[in-house]
């Protein structure tokens, strides 16, 4: 951890790796008949879990920014509201893009003859992240559902970080109680309490390393936690976990230009890959069928993906952190 401004440089490295992984899975795993070699499905299959890295990710970072305010429910308002100045306008830019794209592609040659167009109710939906809760609406970008799940997060942590800042170990039991027992209630993975144990192993990691908890209450809650997030996630799911919190511990101020760049626009670029990459890497796919062209055609969506998601973060996304720091 960098000790001059309390961060762990190598989250944004994580952030951009995590981002990339999403990516070609969507290029090369959910583009229909476009590779049919199972092991590079099954390979690429796991960028899909670069969605877990972020979670994990989130359950490290927001609890920080919570610890360096010394935060109270007094504080809740500013929090949220800085919060929202961050995340909300690349985000509704993003859903801007979105219903220009489903409605442009009713007139792309080669589209399929379907009209996706969402309803205005569907986008007002989109605004409060409230897809998840109404039946027959979907979310006009696939990857926004995490959103949903990160602002959820946000809303509930705002509500109960105070019992973990407790000097009452009661108190905390409660916190952790909570995070676990959300896990087994069995809602949609879209859901918030799905993921709360997994945001939990984030949550107690920083909580030990800031000294709010001891060594062997971090190691007890540790190993009930694990056999649940096995129980609750899978293997893979427990996995991930585990290496990003060794990776994170250990190489706290590794970093690249690369990856840190990728950091730096991973939000942009998550939140658009599916709908500017994605739609190129999904029409050339059904002109182009030679190997070499097909792995030409997913780096150059990654490309025009990256160049995007540029666009948004210089224009977007940095005013929006800028001005956030204003607000305090």
């Amino acid at each position: 951890m960098d000790k001059k401004n309390d961060q762990i440089v190598i989250i944004n490295s994580l952030r951009g790796i995590a981002a990339a992984a999403v990516c070609f899975y969507h290029f090369i795993c959910t583009t229909i008949d476009f590779v049919h070699d199972q092991f590079i499905l099954d390979f690429f299959h796991f960028g899909l879990k670069g969605v877990q890295l972020f979670f994990i990710i989130s359950g490290i970072v927001i609890p920080l920014s919570l610890i360096k305010i010394d935060y109270s429910a007094a504080k809740w308002k500013n929090f949220m509201l800085k919060r929202f100045i961050r995340i909300e306008p690349p985000y509704l830019v993003a859903v801007a893009i979105g219903i220009f794209y489903l409605i442009i592609r009713n007139y792309i040659p080669g589209a399929v003859a379907i009209d996706i167009s969402p309803s205005f109710t569907t986008i007002l939906l989109h605004i409060g992240y409230l897809i998840p809760l109404f039946e027959g609406h979907e979310w006009i970008s696939p990857v926004f559902w995490t959103l949903a799940v990160e602002f959820q997060y946000y809303l509930v942590l705002s509500i109960l970080f105070p019992l973990v800042l407790s000097s009452k170990i009661a108190l905390r039991i409660i916190f952790y109680l909570l995070f676990i027992g959300a896990g087994f209630l069995g809602l949609s993975d879209g859901l918030f309490p799905h993921w709360a144990p997994y945001f939990l192993a984030g949550i107690l990691y920083i909580l030990w390393v800031k000294g709010k908890i001891g060594k062997l209450e971090f190691w007890c809650m540790n190993g009930i936690l694990a056999p649940i997030l096995y129980y609750l996630l899978g293997g893979v799911d427990l996995g991930i976990a585990i290496v990003a919190l060794l990776v994170i511990h250990y190489f706290a101020n590794a970093h690249s230009k690369i990856t840190l760049f990728l950091g730096k626009i991973s939000y942009s670029l998550y939140l658009l890959h599916a709908m500017i990459g994605g739609a190129f890497v999904n029409y050339l796919s059904h002109l182009y069928t030679a190997p070499y062209q097909k792995v030409l055609i997913v780096l150059i969506g990654f490309g025009i993906s990256v160049l995007s998601a540029y666009m948004l973060y210089r224009f977007v996304e940095k005013p929006s952190h800028a001005y956030a720091k204003k607000q305090d």
